[in-house]
C-alpha cells in the first residue's frame, strides 16, 4: 500500500480500503458458501470487518496486516464450526465452548489463589 498524504484524500483512500475489504469478503463468502442468502452474507461481512470502518484510517501497515489476519482467523472458525452446520449442533458447540471457558476461568482463579497462599 502506498504512503498516503495527510488530509481528506487519506480518509477517502481508507474508506475505499474498507469498501475493498467488504467487496473481497462478499465475493469470498459467495464462492465458499453459495447457499447463504444476501442478508446473512452481509451480516457476516459486517461482523468480520466491524462496525467502525473509519477505524482503518488510523492503522499502520503492520496493524492493518494484523487486522486482516484476525478477520481471516474469525472467518476460518465461523466456516469450520458454524456455517453449513445444523442450528442445533452449532448451538451445542457454542455452549460447550462457553462452558469450557467458565471452567478454565475457575481453574485459573483457583491457581492464582493457591499461589497467593503459598507466597504468604
Amino acid at each position: 500500500m502506498q504512503t498516503l498524504k495527510q488530509g481528506s484524500k487519506e480518509c477517502n483512500v481508507m474508506a475505499k480500503l474498507a469498501d475493498k475489504l467488504e467487496t473481497e469478503w462478499q465475493s469470498r463468502l459467495l464462492s465458499d458458501c453459495p447457499n447463504q442468502n444476501t442478508a446473512t452474507s452481509s451480516s457476516i461481512v459486517q461482523w468480520l470487518i466491524g462496525e467502525n470502518k473509519e477505524g482503518f484510517d488510523t492503522l499502520t501497515q503492520s496493524q492493518l496486516a494484523i487486522a486482516v489476519q484476525a478477520m481471516e482467523y474469525r472467518y476460518r472458525i465461523l466456516r469450520q464450526r458454524y456455517l453449513g452446520v445444523p442450528p442445533e449442533r452449532s448451538y451445542r458447540n457454542l455452549t460447550t465452548r462457553l462452558a469450557s471457558l467458565v471452567t478454565l476461568r475457575n481453574k485459573i482463579r483457583t491457581w492464582v489463589s493457591l499461589s497467593r497462599d503459598r507466597q504468604r
